[in-house]
Parts: C-alpha cells; sequence; structure tokens
C-alpha cells in the first residue's frame, strides 16, 4: 500500500470529474447566513489502533485538546477585556483587508512501539517505543474572497522518557486489565522538539451545501520543518450529505489540522479522503538527533487513507474517522490501522 506517484496520477481524472460540478469557494452561491462564531470552539481528539482494528503497535495512541477562535475581530471591540482585546487588534493587523483571522492552542501526545509490546527487549528490526508530548499555537488567516486558508503552527514539546509515553499505555492498561507494555525502557531518549507547520487549503462546495443536499472538495499543501516532523504533503477531502459545515474538513491529529464553522442546524455527512507526505525526517523511526538511539530505515513517501461519518449542529460536531497508513519502515509488517474520534463544541 505504498504511496508512490504512478498510482497518485491515476487520481487526476477522477479528482477533474469531481471538481467540475463544483462551484469555487470565490464565488459563493447564494445562502441564507449562518451565525457567526461568537467566540471560537473547543476539539477533543482520541486517536488508538484499537478503534475497529484489534492491534496495539505501531502507530498507537494519539490526544489532542485544542481551541480555535473565532475571527479576531470578534475580539476588538471596546467591551472586550483589555489583554485579549490587545492582542487581537495586534495580530488582525498582520492580515490585509478583507481576511479574517484566528488564533489556536493546543496540547498532545503521540505514542508509538513495536509490534511485540510484551517482549522486555525489543526486536531491533521493528519500530523502537516512542512518543511525542508537545504544545502548540496556530495563526490562521482566511481570505473572503478566494475562500483559501493559511495556517501558520508551532509546536514546542519533548521526546523520549519525559514525553510520558510509557506512564500513559500502562497506566491505561492497568485500567482496562491488559498486560504491561514492557519495551520502554529501551524508548527514544530525551530531546525537546521544534517544529514549524505551514498549511494551504482550498474549498469547493456545491451550490447549497451548507443549507442542505450538497457535497464539497477540500484540498491542501503544506510543509513541517523540525528535528521531530520534516515533510512536505499534499492531499484532499471529498464530503456529501446534509448541511455540510463550511469549515475546512475532518482531520486527523496534525499541525494545521483544526479549523472551525458553525451550520444553521442538525447536519450529516460522509466524507473520504488521502493525504500523502514526502518524509525528510521522522524522529520517532530515525532516533534521536544528536546521540546514539535506536532507529530503523524510515520510508519516505507515506500516505494515509480515511473515511468517516460527521453528525452535528450550532453547538457540536461529532465525527469518527477510520484510518490506513501505509508502511513507514522497511520491514515493517502491515499497513497501520487505527480510528480517530474528534469531538467540538462551539462556543
Amino acid at each position: 500500500m505504498r504511496f508512490s506517484a504512478p498510482r497518485s496520477l491515476l487520481l487526476a481524472p477522477a479528482l477533474l470529474a469531481l471538481a467540475a460540478p463544483l462551484r469555487a469557494a470565490d464565488t459563493p452561491p447564494a445562502v441564507s447566513p449562518v451565525e457567526p462564531l461568537k467566540f471560537g470552539s473547543v476539539s477533543i481528539y482520541i486517536e488508538n489502533d484499537k478503534f475497529f482494528a484489534g492491534s496495539d503497535q505501531y502507530y498507537t495512541n494519539g490526544f489532542k485538546l485544542s481551541a480555535l477562535s473565532a475571527p479576531l475581530s470578534n475580539f476588538t471591540d471596546t467591551s472586550v477585556p483589555a489583554a485579549p482585546r490587545w492582542v487581537a487588534t495586534h495580530l488582525n493587523a498582520l492580515v490585509p483587508s478583507g481576511s479574517d483571522a484566528k488564533l489556536g492552542l493546543s496540547l498532545g501526545q503521540n505514542i508509538y512501539t513495536p509490534v511485540g509490546i510484551h517482549t522486555p527487549t525489543p526486536n531491533p528490526a521493528d519500530r523502537p517505543y516512542a512518543a511525542w508530548l508537545y504544545v502548540g499555537a496556530v495563526f490562521q488567516k482566511y481570505d473572503l474572497a478566494t475562500g483559501v486558508l493559511d495556517a501558520f503552527e508551532v509546536n514546542l514539546g519533548v521526546v523520549g522518557p519525559a514525553a510520558l509515553g510509557g506512564e500513559i499505555q500502562n497506566g491505561f492498561h492497568d485500567l482496562i486489565g491488559v498486560a504491561h507494555a514492557e519495551g520502554w525502557s529501551h524508548q527514544i531518549h530525551n530531546e525537546p522538539g521544534l517544529n514549524l507547520a505551514f498549511e494551504r487549503k482550498w474549498r469547493f462546495q456545491t451550490a447549497g451545501a451548507h443549507t442542505g443536499l450538497g457535497a464539497d472538495l477540500i484540498t491542501h499543501a503544506g510543509a513541517s520543518l523540525g528535528n521531530v516532523f520534516t515533510y512536505a504533503d499534499v492531499g484532499l477531502e471529498v464530503r456529501g450529505g446534509w448541511r455540510i459545515p463550511a469549515d475546512f474538513g475532518t482531520n486527523l491529529i496534525r499541525p494545521s489540522g483544526d479549523s472551525n464553522s458553525t451550520r444553521e442546524g442538525f447536519g450529516a455527512f460522509l466524507f473520504g479522503g488521502v493525504d500523502g507526505r514526502a518524509v525528510a525526517r521522522d524522529i520517532t523511526l530515525d532516533g534521536n538527533s544528536f546521540r546514539n538511539s535506536v532507529s530503523v530505515p524510515k520510508k519516505n513517501f507515506v500516505a494515509d487513507f480515511q473515511v468517516g461519518l460527521g453528525l452535528g449542529s450550532k453547538h457540536w460536531q461529532l465525527t469518527y474517522t477510520q484510518a490506513v497508513r501505509t508502511k513507514e519502515f522497511d520491514g515493517q509488517v502491515k499497513a497501520s490501522n487505527f480510528g480517530s474520534i474528534s469531538v467540538t463544541f462551539f462556543y
């Protein structure tokens, strides 16, 4: 299931067929206005390879708590307290007229393990034990005329024992009565991590997609640079259903993935997508940057394929995604399967 250029080229005719009947976001259909976000949203993501997969290996668990503001222009009125008004005013000044700006914060952790987690001494040819614990800040710019969203994100954190991967995994195993993962003493060493990410998204939709039955297509391209993850990526998502939210798609846990927008009332939609990455560095596979550590030869091209269902209203949204991630290192037995649950509250 390796993501490859020849296979991706076969997608081009299908994408053109999908895009043909869609209306670009720079000529939005005439629809009744949706109530704007007053303050923003809070989202919780939980990803685990036990969701409809039954495994405990490779990318085994992810957690992310994020908050994304409404447009910062909402916070520049004199009725807003001085501190947030000062921040909103100065950040809003960074975007040109005709654009909205938003600010987001996040806290997350990713956990990775080999196949044989009940062996005290892991197989050196298998994926190393590793965890990435981080905080992030994202600044988004949305061009109202073209419908293009730009997201700039910085993540600061740590890999190694300080990322608490073993404590979280084995603590949860204690709660559900499952044997411990025995090899965490052989994980990647402690190392501070810094990652910078940029992503641009484009959205196209059929007339009335956000107020009735319709579909949309969201494409994205971006890059991440840092000692933890360095890659370039491209991808797309297709959604179809009733009252699809006017956001920028349903995302797995990754930098620059969050977006928010309420809908007029209850809505439901199905979605499917793909994200392909050209990977230059992945510390969870390559090992530590400045000292010897466990590592395996990584693959330079990786892809995520996903399908799912979303339900929501003006004040909440629930999505479930089933994902397949192609092999990430030489010798990997099979692709990774995991599920992702996200819950978003709008306020």
